[in-house]
């Protein structure tokens, strides 16, 4: 079975996992729309949303400062990404790829980061402008990343990611 079809298969149960486990709250709770308060989060949700944010910061810095060390504690095992090119790679292929100077970054501006957290799953939702070059092409632009983080043993790690380009004037 093609990796890239069982990557999808994967998040995809990742999801429905994440999607049955939400308990829905009682009837008597809904209030209408108009009259109805933002759902508190939990501090612990708080908390995960902090912590992959700054993951997300993170996996930036290093891929601009070429740190095949913070790539190698950030990814997972087993991390598989689909690049805004449509091009699978896996976590020794990203760091290979900045190691032997594939890809080369000059500038990763994050301008934007959203967290959904589903107990010891998070989703990011990123947007970044970057000013970059992948064997020897230009490929400076505005890109839209969904990263999927797993907390393992108390240590958050990417294991999912797929990239966008966003064309600012469509």
């Amino acid at each position: 079975m093609p990796r890239t079809f069982m990557l999808l298969v994967a998040l995809g149960s990742v999801f429905a996992v994440a999607a049955c486990t939400q308990s829905a709250p009682p009837e008597e709770a809904l209030a209408p729309a108009a009259t109805a308060a933002a759902p508190a989060i939990p501090a612990d949700a708080e908390d995960v949303e902090a912590t992959i944010s700054q993951l997300e910061r993170d996996w930036v810095a290093a891929i601009v400062k070429k740190d095949e060390a913070a790539l190698d504690g950030l990814l997972a095992d087993e991390f598989a990404g689909v690049s805004p090119t449509a091009h699978y790679y896996n976590r020794e292929a990203a760091i290979d790829d900045l190691k032997r100077g594939i890809y080369q970054v000059e500038s990763m501006d994050l301008d934007e980061v959203s967290v959904n957290t589903y107990g010891d799953v998070a989703v990011a939702f990123a947007s970044q402008e970057e000013k970059s070059r992948y064997a020897g092409a230009d490929t400076s632009g505005h890109y839209h990343y969904t990263n999927v983080w797993v907390n393992k043993d108390g240590r958050w790690q990417a294991v999912a990611s797929h990239g966008t380009r966003f064309d600012k004037g469509h």
